[in-house]
């Protein structure tokens, strides 16, 4: 069975008989946390009293510590939560045999829970998770989007007392970047600063507005060059923006944003000259990083037709500017920082520059 880490708690609560096998996997911290922490408060409740970890961090972790523990009787309950963590990307072979075979005939006295990172697409389709999706229950925690990201903000401003507007959850959902560990820090202290003395419990009665959440809420994100480019090629103007102020507050270097956005100019001027000539893109992209390859065909379909006779200047002016050559009118670094914007968001599509009809 497949379940999602918010139906944790109304799925084991229908529960009849506790769930012998759970694999809980993914990279946001706080819902596996949480999904985690709802599943040994079940166990616990269920009289599995006693609880083994078992950290599985290099292949020559010993797999019959699992038979072990599941076979080993309790000094202090009947009853065992075995927690087993996977640190490593793959049990490997000999896990993956040790694993089906607790399946098979998994002792009614344990409950087995399973934590690991984001299982890959071959990973999913591997016999020992196939086993644990027919006869145990899959968790699998995925990134939240921005909208759910903002529901479940929203959601835990609620529940600790307070009302935020659609732009106040906004602003938040922007400072915490995904983060929502961080965004858990943010809403105890803009509980302890706003939460009216007058709340009960399941009332919000305190309103927070915009400007309330920009004075108290600092910003988590910590961006670097990288995280810039991968937003211009994605083509998400709003992040870049982002991105660009974060950066230009912490003092990044000019001519390192310069040398970034003028070398993807480049790339994408030569791609789109390449695919335009008849070279497939599969031979394009093989030419760069496999974790940049999706971003850059996103860019490049959407920039392919672009005004390159003018685009390229724009790094020429820049460059020009930099080095204090530009107009006197326009000198300046607030002025530089302003032109690298126009840049990367003319790079990431929101004013692309078309080229004209021959």
């Amino acid at each position: 069975m497949k379940i999602n880490p918010d139906q944790v708690t109304q799925f084991l609560q229908r529960q009849q008989q506790a769930p012998s096998v759970l694999l809980l996997s993914g990279d946001e911290p706080l819902q596996i946390l949480e999904a985690a922490d709802t599943i040994r408060s079940y166990a616990k409740k269920q009289g599995f009293a006693e609880r083994d970890v078992l950290h599985v961090d290099s292949g020559s972790f010993d797999w019959s510590l699992l038979e072990g523990s599941s076979s080993a009787l309790s000094l202090f309950s009947d009853k065992k939560l075995i927690d087993l963590r996977l640190e490593i990307k793959s049990p490997g072979k000999k896990g993956s045999e040790a694993i089906r075979n607790y399946m098979k005939n998994p002792p009614e006295d344990k409950i087995l829970l399973m934590q690991m990172g984001k299982l890959d697409r071959g990973m999913r389709n591997s016999a020992w998770v196939k086993a644990i999706e027919k006869d145990g229950v899959l968790i699998q925690v995925w990134d939240l989007s921005t909208p759910q990201t903002m529901a479940w903000i929203a959601k835990r401003l609620r529940e600790s007392g307070l009302h935020a507007s659609s732009d106040a959850v906004r602003v938040l959902t922007e400072r915490i970047e995904g983060n929502l560990l961080a965004a858990t820090q943010e809403i105890a202290k803009l509980k302890l600063l706003y939460q009216s003395n007058t709340y009960k419990e399941g009332s919000a009665t305190t309103e927070l507005s915009e400007e309330q959440v920009l004075s108290a809420v600092s910003d988590s994100s910590r961006y670097s060059i990288f995280d810039l480019a991968n937003a211009v090629m994605l083509g998400d103007a709003h992040r870049v923006q982002h991105i660009h102020h974060n950066l230009q507050q912490e003092g990044l270097p000019v001519t390192l944003m310069l040398w970034t956005l003028g070398d993807l100019s480049r790339q994408l001027y030569q791609a789109s000259f390449s695919l335009r000539n008849g070279l497939p893109m599969p031979q394009i992209l093989s030419k760069m990083p496999r974790p940049r390859q999706k971003p850059f065909q996103i860019a490049l379909q959407r920039m392919q037709h672009a005004d390159w006779t003018s685009i390229l200047p724009l790094n020429n002016r820049i460059d020009r500017l930099s080095k204090g050559q530009g107009e006197t009118s326009i000198k300046g670094t607030d002025r530089i920082w302003a032109e690298l914007l126009e840049l990367a968001l003319v790079l990431s599509g929101s004013t692309v520059l078309q080229a004209k009809a021959s």
